[in-house]
């Protein structure tokens, strides 16, 4: 009686296992567990002391992904890290854009360098950056079984 038992759990797991794509479980299980930070990133108050570390997993992701939607990561990763760029160059710490969003600008901020973060910023908007993030919500959804919650 114990092996048909012992023999259930095992593929019960086998299956769990195999569930997310074959040799995409790896991914599938740093999506899974990254799902906040999109949350925070589609919300419409997002927690800005969360960005540096939400960013830090995205590039993470990127570098893991697989074929079918590495290149999309890629659309994303680099725009993001054009903007961390732009950021730091300014003077700007993520912790600075609530005040920032108030008209407050943060003593020691390059107001020049500052006024280049525009363009960067609009890249977050692209019609390339939104089809990147439909292909990788997609998939996420049809390999994964996971919803991003992106929009």
């Amino acid at each position: 009686m114990r092996t048909p038992v012992l023999l259930a759990a095992l593929a019960l797991s086998l299956g769990t296992l195999t569930a997310c794509g074959g040799g995409d479980d790896e991914y599938c299980q740093e999506l899974k567990a990254d799902q906040a930070y999109f949350k925070n990133f589609s919300s419409s108050s997002p927690d800005f002391d969360k960005l540096d570390e939400a960013l830090d997993r995205f590039h993470s992701l990127a570098e893991s992904a697989p074929d079918e939607v590495a290149d999309d990561w890629k659309v994303i990763d680099d725009a993001f890290a054009k903007v961390e760029k732009a950021l730091k160059d300014a003077g700007v710490k993520f912790s600075d854009l609530p005040k920032m969003q108030q008209g407050q600008i943060p003593e020691g901020v390059d107001a020049g360098k500052l006024a280049a973060l525009g363009p960067k910023l609009q890249q977050l908007s692209a019609a390339k950056f939104a089809k990147a993030g439909k292909a990788i919500e997609k998939h996420a959804k049809e390999s994964c079984d996971i919803t991003l919650g992106l929009g």
